[in-house]
This record gives C-alpha cells, sequence and structure tokens, in this order.
C-alpha cells in the first residue's frame, strides 16, 4: 500500500507557482524565516514587471500599516505587471497582533477580513508574520484572529491560502545543503552533506538554529576551502564543529526566551570544548552591544533595512561588518528581553568582567551568576 508524503510548504507552493493556483491572499508563516523571506522575493519577482515595482508593488510597512491604505491599494489594479501586490512585512508580531492601528478597531479589522474576500483576482495581498510556532501565547493567539481565520477559511474557496514553512527534514536539508555545495563547483563526498547536519545540530530542537544560520555556515565552509577542489570532513570542523560562536548566538537566544537551564548547559558545553571564560564573555558581551544597538535604532524609527545597512556599513565605528541575518536576530532576541534589561545586561556583563579581572570571582562562576542573573 502506498502512503502519499505530505509536502513541504515551500515545495507545495513551488509546485502551485508553476501551475499558476496562487490565490489572491497569501500569507506566509512559519518557524523557517529564510524560507519565508525567500518565497515573499520569488512572489513578487513572479509577479511584478521590475519596469513598474514603484506602480504595482506597495509595501506596507507595520508601523504605518492603516486599514484603509491596505484597502485602498488592493483596490487598485496592475499598470503593466500580472498582478499588484500588496506585501505587508511581519503583518503579525512575535506577540501574533496585527499593527496597532489595526489591533485596536475591531472594525477595522473586520472590514479588511471582509476586503479578502472580494479582491480582484489581478491582485496579491502578501502577508508576512513573525510569529514564533514555539511560543503557544502567540501562536494560539495569531491562529485565533479574525484575519487568520478568514484566509484558512477561503483556502477551501480557492480566494486565500496559508503557507507555513516549518523545518526541513533529512531529505529536504539535505538537497538544500547539495546545491549550495554543487554551486561552488567544489566536489564532495556523500558523507560530506551528513556531517554538516550532524555537526551544526541544525536537526537539534533545543537549538535555535535554521536555514539562515546554516546557509551563513555553508558560505563560510566553501569559503574556508579556497582553491581546493574539495570540501572534506576537516573543513566542516574546522568551521561548524569547534566554532564557539555559534554556541553563544544560541546561549542569547535562550536567555531572552528565558531559558536559563538551556543557556548554561550552552556554557558548560563551551567551557569543556576549551573556549576560556574571558572569551565567552567578549563574545556574549559583543552581541548584547549589537543587539542593544539594534534596539535603539528600532525604538528611534529606523527600520530594519536602515539598521542593517548601519551595521553592515561597520558596526559602531569598529570595521566590523554585521550579516544581515545576524542583525535580524539580534533585533528579534533584544525585543524579547527589551531595551532596558538589555542596558542592564550590558551594564552586568561588564561588571563580571571586573570582577573575574580583579580575582574577585572564578571566572566560571562569574559566568554562572551573570547568566542566573538575567
Amino acid at each position: 500500500m502506498a502512503y502519499k508524503v505530505e509536502m513541504h510548504a515551500y515545495e507545495q507552493l513551488t509546485e502551485d507557482m508553476k501551475s499558476g493556483d496562487i490565490p489572491a491572499v497569501v500569507m506566509l508563516c512559519g518557524s523557517e524565516e529564510y524560507l519565508v523571506d525567500f518565497y515573499a522575493g520569488r512572489l513578487i519577482d513572479k509577479f511584478v514587471n521590475e519596469a513598474c515595482t514603484m506602480l504595482d508593488l506597495a509595501v506596507i510597512e507595520r508601523d504605518k500599516a492603516t486599514t484603509a491604505d491596505i484597502i485602498g491599494n488592493l483596490e487598485t489594479v496592475p499598470f503593466m505587471s500580472e498582478r499588484k501586490v500588496v506585501y505587508l512585512p511581519e503583518f503579525f508580531d512575535d506577540r501574533g497582533r496585527t499593527p496597532k492601528t489595526i489591533e485596536r478597531s475591531p472594525a477595522e479589522k473586520k472590514a479588511l477580513a471582509e476586503q479578502m474576500g472580494k479582491i480582484d483576482p489581478a491582485t496579491t495581498l502578501l502577508l508576512i508574520t513573525a510569529v514564533d510556532p514555539s511560543d503557544y501565547k502567540a501562536e494560539r493567539a495569531f491562529k485565533d484572529s479574525e484575519i487568520y481565520k478568514t484566509i484558512a477559511k477561503q483556502g477551501r474557496k480557492g480566494i486565500g491560502r496559508v503557507y507555513d514553512f516549518g523545518p526541513l527534514n533529512r531529505r529536504q536539508l539535505s538537497g538544500f545543503i547539495d546545491k549550495r555545495f554543487r554551486a561552488s563547483g567544489k566536489s564532495y563526498s556523500p558523507g560530506i552533506v551528513s556531517a554538516v547536519i550532524q555537526d551544526t545540530g541544525y536537526e537539534n530542537k533545543d537549538n535555535d538554529y535554521g536555514l539562515y544560520e546554516l546557509d551563513n555556515d555553508l558560505r563560510k565552509i566553501i569559503a574556508y576551502c579556497g582553491d581546493a577542489p574539495e570540501i572534506t570532513t576537516a573543513d566542516i570542523t574546522a568551521v561548524v564543529g569547534t566554532n564557539p560562536e555559534k554556541n553563544i548566538f544560541r546561549m542569547i537566544d535562550a536567555l531572552a526566551l528565558n531559558r536559563k537551564d538551556e543557556a548554561l548547559r550552552l556554557l558548560h558545553y563551551l567551557l569543556q570544548d576549551g573556549t576560556s571564560e574571558m572569551s565567552i564573555l567578549a563574545r556574549i558581551t559583543e552581541q548584547l552591544e549589537i543587539m542593544l544597538t539594534a534596539c535603539e535604532m528600532k525604538d528611534d524609527g529606523m527600520r530594519l533595512p536602515e539598521i542593517q545597512k548601519t551595521l553592515q556599513s561597520g558596526y559602531l565605528g569598529r570595521g566590523k561588518r554585521i550579516a544581515e541575518y545576524r542583525t535580524k536576530k539580534a533585533l528579534e532576541s533584544g525585543s524579547r528581553m527589551g531595551t532596558a534589561n538589555l542596558r542592564n545586561a550590558l551594564a552586568n556583563s561588564y561588571k563580571v568582567e571586573k570582577n573575574i579581572k580583579s580575582g574577585l570571582m572564578p571566572g566560571r562562576l562569574a559566568l554562572e551568576y551573570f547568566i542566573g542573573s538575567l
């Protein structure tokens, strides 16, 4: 007896794009933000003529989203593109809430939901959510919203559809890695792909490690090989297996989610791996500085592209360029902790450094106390 293998959202969306079966309302969500962002771009490229982007693509930022503006754009037809696309990045925030201008008015939410049922076929409403599926309350608030229910219901009518991008399985993940290695032009044995999966810990549900991080590690592996024609297990180990920075990111993410037990476990792993206390503290401090800087820029009204551009151009005048995915992660984790808590955490990290250097506290104990106090 044959069983049908359920397709991942990216496979379903790819198939729908090929067949032309893309509804008027599309919501992209899920834990794999890399795929959410990638396929948002694919849909825009498919429907909007590059020469008519100014007319046929309406990007409505979350902090400026109003029902009147959204509906007004939905009522206009494309100029010279296949469809007019109304794009709302992070329409639902990480707590499952729509923008304040819409959230505080049930009448506006109802009006927007009703408009979704009568969108012109030549228009596409593209909604993105930043909800973390591991956050039960946020996920529930998101799926209990009238707008989500409207789209999910419309899905059976062919008007709207939700694509939920969860983690990749082993087959899909292997294909993702294989595609990037083949594009590099280097050769590699079949076991290399499995080694990458094992060493990165992508399949470990306790790790906050997704395709953005994996793609960055794959780029590092390819760059590390230099002119060598083949990727070897030694290259994987050199870049991924002994990369303390990756575990620092995971530690910060765990602290942002108030998972202190996981943060302590990662700390002990780093120490056992031979990373010094001062090196760990320096990396934590640097990440907190990036998070605080990014959040302060956001509080001052800067948008994500501006924040990314500022950090990528030279972090705080130190000549360090911060990768796009790292800026996004810094904002996500920083938003969970809050600007005030970040300032306190950063101040405490400076105190811990002073305590270790003065001999007031042993390095390991000082770090454990620091993590426990956050």
